[in-house]
């Protein structure tokens, strides 16, 4: 539940940066990624979808998804994603509580550039 509700969060907080910072638009634009974050449950899944030089957010996962992060523990998830250090996602990443489906390119972009928005 706490990851469902982390990642609509991030949503919003994506769309207001989206409809508020030029340098957000400037970055997605001519974008063509589908990005989805969940759980390896599936008790919680967010896609991210960057085309038509905007951001649309879906719940669930998106059948053309270019990346998947997948996070084995929903509590290890929040607990990296409320984290101010960016390197505890590539340390979950490294312990194996995290894992890269599809185009490992396109998950370090989103990681990069969800965090300046934060």
């Amino acid at each position: 539940m706490k990851l469902s509700i982390i990642l609509f969060a991030l949503g919003l907080k994506l769309r207001w940066s989206q409809w508020r910072d030029a340098g957000f638009r400037k970055q997605v634009r001519r974008m063509d990624r589908i990005v989805v974050i969940r759980s390896e449950d599936g008790s919680a899944a967010r896609s991210f979808i960057f085309r038509d030089d905007r951001l649309k957010i879906a719940g669930g996962v998106h059948p053309e998804a270019t990346t998947e992060l997948v996070w084995r523990d929903t509590a290890v998830a929040v607990k990296a994603m409320l984290s101010t250090n960016p390197l505890d996602t590539f340390s979950a990443l490294g312990r194996g509580d995290m894992a890269i489906l599809g185009n490992i390119q396109d998950a370090l972009w989103f990681s990069d550039f969800v965090d300046q928005y934060r």
